[in-house]
């Protein structure tokens, strides 16, 4: 009796190739998200070995993903202040129903290495939250044809999830005008969230035009190193040149000034207002309470795994960029 040929794997063809079995099966799926090379590579490793892929699509409900969850290098410790690290994993989950998400939470930094084996064969999709991965780091992860998304931050060639921070602050400027605001507003900000910042000036900016408020982003804003460097002095300074509004690019910002007009015993809001944005963990321990704009973590990852549910499962092309909006949450510091 004629023995059957042994059958071929998609291990086997990953082995060969030197590529994950997830990047094999995109391939071999016929998805459009895998370059012409590694396509062209695969599928000849595949011919010559004589794979016969089974006709059986993959169900959801039986689907086991894999995802690293990249959080900022540890040595940013304010960034732990912006987010709930439980809300990025349930909305992750939840965007990946109905599929099972088995997910890694590490940290980036100086020397990152994406996989921990030669193939990288543990991850199905990577989700960098709230920094910019190495250039090599990115690379690597396309040259595996790994899914991958970046949240809050804006990656040429990477998709991304971001909260729409130009609402945002549009919100905030047509919430002071509707409690009296015309002018004497500061915007306040740090080096080193340059997307963040711009966008954020630019629809507060917005919202005053709209509200036929007075404020001028070159004139009227202040830029300082860090959270860190807001210091008292500099805020007195702009209170000496008549400013009664402070307007935080974020909550972290926004408390920062809420300590130091306090501490200057000034009358909140009835002398000076403040407010922030995101609604940040640190918000709610604050007294007054910030008003700020909920930019959901949860609804942020959610989106993101939505789109990794889209593309690894069904195997289509998601949307590259996504815009989240926020709802403004009125506290007691306006």
């Amino acid at each position: 009796m004629k023995k059957k040929p042994p059958k071929i794997t998609m291990e086997q063809v990953a082995e060969l190739v030197g590529v994950s079995k997830a990047t094999v099966s995109r391939v071999l799926g016929g998805s459009s998200l895998i370059g012409d090379s590694v396509r062209e590579h695969v599928q000849k490793v595949a011919d010559d070995l004589g794979y016969v892929r089974r006709n059986q699509k993959r169900h959801a409900r039986r689907s086991i993903l894999t995802i690293k969850l990249v959080l900022p290098p540890v040595a940013n410790r304010t960034s732990q202040l912006f987010y709930s690290l439980m809300d990025l994993i349930d909305g992750l989950r939840a965007g990946l129903q109905p599929s099972t998400a088995n997910i890694i939470v590490e940290t980036s930094g100086p020397g990152y290495q994406p996989f921990r084996h030669k193939k990288g064969g543990e991850a199905d999709a990577f989700v960098f939250a709230f920094h910019r991965a190495g250039t090599e780091v990115l690379n690597e992860i396309s040259a595996r044809a790994i899914a991958c998304v970046v949240l809050n931050r804006v990656v040429r060639g990477v998709r991304g999830v971001v909260s729409d921070h130009r609402h945002a602050l549009g919100l905030i400027a047509e919430h002071l005008a509707e409690r009296g605001v015309k002018d004497k507003c500061c915007f306040v900000g740090y080096q080193g969230i340059d997307d963040v910042l711009r966008a954020r000036l630019q629809g507060f900016e917005d919202g005053c035009q709209r509200s036929r408020m007075t404020f001028d982003s070159e004139r009227d804003l202040w830029v300082a190193a860090s959270p860190q460097e807001i210091k008292l002095t500099e805020v007195k300074s702009w209170l000496t040149h008549g400013v009664t509004t402070f307007v935080g690019v974020n909550d972290v910002v926004g408390v920062i000034l809420l300590q130091h007009l306090r501490g200057l015993g000034l009358r909140i809001p009835e002398e000076v207002r403040i407010t922030g944005c995101d609604r940040g963990p640190v918000r709610e321990i604050t007294f007054p309470r910030l008003t700020t704009v909920e930019l959901s973590m949860f609804k942020l990852a959610e989106h993101a795994g939505a789109s990794l549910q889209l593309e690894i499962v069904e195997g289509s092309e998601a949307a590259r960029a996504t815009l989240v909006k926020g709802n403004l949450l009125v506290g007691e510091s306006t």
